[in-house]
């Protein structure tokens, strides 16, 4: 039995929704999680392969020519600066293995591979959903710790605040190009509403607004799609509500812009870096003013935190982990790599976009595809800031939806040419000097 290429990333994606459950819930030891990288690096050497169609991908080339220079020189620049390998290959694995994937993604699966992985995925918040009330109302726990499927642990509702992202993202942007059905829309908006007030997900509402406006705007603006302001407006306000009777704190926090404001800037007694102003805690600790460092950090690995390996664990994270800086990926990545290294970072998922708005131009039957790329984009860049989750497993899941805008662009690509080529071929006039072209898969 041969095991495909499409059927490894379904599995990365599946997996990746309950391992975490498995390991809190079920108590499977922490190594399973790894599976997730041992099947990531097999895809990868399966992948070498398609490499040339990378680079042969006009409607993507230069992207991917981007990620891998930005890759190379992160790199490169860190092992001039001689941070020792083990840490840069544990940097790598935390922050390109998902790269990888959408490379992988993008030029792997096909259309209908990605129609139905995405569509098993937002059926997993049934699921979801029970996991959650039972952690919730069967083993009493709240706020960080009801992570629903992604297990108890502390964070884990940061992986469940991207799920959340996702499946609501995706289900009105669907919505809104007529692909689904208003009710099944309000399923999830309010299901994940709900299940975003018992994990406090207070950034959750923020986000919600931001996909309800940016599914109308970049799918397209009619009365039929006002419907979708109307009912987010809605699922907000009653989520809210709902809110306010679990965590009363949490609701008048988001409600306040101080009280918001103050919560961004908290550090906890100066031991933790806070969201709102990651760079200059940073400046004051530990880069004292030094443009060098501010510019391109200490390296990128130079700051990587391990318990299992001991091989990958900085100095830094020892004597440093307190400080709780990998909890949030705008200072991990300025402590690794500064303003330079995050900022070409971010760029990747700006040139995403770009790309996406491109192609959505052309074809114009199959925007709500590059409406919901461009709206991961947000979510993703938002994310960057808010948590670390794209630093981390759910961040499989994220790329894959990103890769969305090459497998469906490659799909377009493939039936013009088989379009053209059939027409070549009608037996119109014999010829003998003509060559029959095949499509790169």
């Amino acid at each position: 039995m041969v095991i495909k290429q499409k059927h490894l990333i379904e599995f990365q994606i599946y997996y990746l929704l309950i391992v975490e459950m498995l390991i809190d819930l079920l108590h499977f030891p922490d190594i399973i999680r790894y599976i997730l990288d041992v099947n990531c690096i097999f895809l990868m050497l399966l992948a070498i392969p398609k490499i040339r169609n990378m680079v042969n991908d006009k409607a993507a080339n230069k992207l991917n020519i981007y990620i891998m220079a930005y890759m190379f020189s992160v790199i490169a620049f860190s092992l001039i600066r001689q941070t020792p390998v083990g840490q840069i290959a544990w940097a790598a694995r935390n922050n390109y293995f998902y790269i990888f994937f959408f490379l992988i993604c993008a030029y792997t699966l096909r259309k209908n591979d990605f129609n139905r992985i995405i569509k098993n995925v937002v059926r997993f918040q049934a699921f979801n959903i029970i996991c959650t009330v039972y952690e919730f109302i069967v083993l009493g726990n709240y706020g960080d710790t009801v992570g629903g499927m992604f297990g108890t642990a502390i964070g884990c509702n940061g992986y469940l605040n991207m799920y959340l992202c996702v499946i609501t993202a995706y289900v009105l942007v669907q919505y809104a190009n007529k692909k689904t059905s208003l009710l099944y829309v309000l399923y999830i908006v309010l299901s994940s509403m709900i299940v975003a007030t018992i994990s406090e997900l207070k950034f959750y509402f923020f986000e919600l607004a931001m996909i309800v406006v940016l599914s109308v705007v970049l799918s397209s603006i009619s009365a039929k799609n006002g419907v979708i302001v109307i009912v987010g407006i809605l699922a907000i306000f009653v989520g809210i509500q709902v809110l306010s009777a679990v965590s009363p704190w949490s609701a008048s926090l988001i409600t306040d812009l101080d009280k918001l404001n103050n919560y961004a800037t908290t550090t906890y007694g100066g031991t933790v870096i806070s969201r709102a102003a990651p760079f200059s805690q940073i400046n004051s600790y530990f880069f004292k003013g030094k443009a060098f460092y501010n510019l391109f950090g200490y390296g990128f690995g130079a700051c990587e935190d391990s318990v299992s390996f001991s091989w990958a664990n900085s100095a830094f994270a020892t004597k440093f982990r307190s400080m709780q800086y990998r909890n949030l990926s705008t200072a991990a990545l300025f402590l690794e790599t500064g303003y330079v290294g995050l900022m070409t970072y971010v760029l990747i998922f700006v040139f995403i976009f770009i790309n996406a708005q491109k192609v959505k131009q052309k074809y114009t039957d199959i925007r709500n595809v590059y409406a919901f790329t461009q709206l991961m984009v947000f979510i993703s860049i938002a994310n960057v800031w808010y948590n670390s989750s794209i630093r981390r497993e759910i961040a499989y899941l994220t790329f894959f939806c990103l890769s969305a805008f090459i497998i469906f662009t490659r799909e377009k690509e493939r039936e013009e040419f088989e379009k053209a080529n059939n027409e070549l071929n009608t037996p119109k006039k014999k010829s003998y000097f003509k060559q029959k072209k095949t499509f790169n898969y």
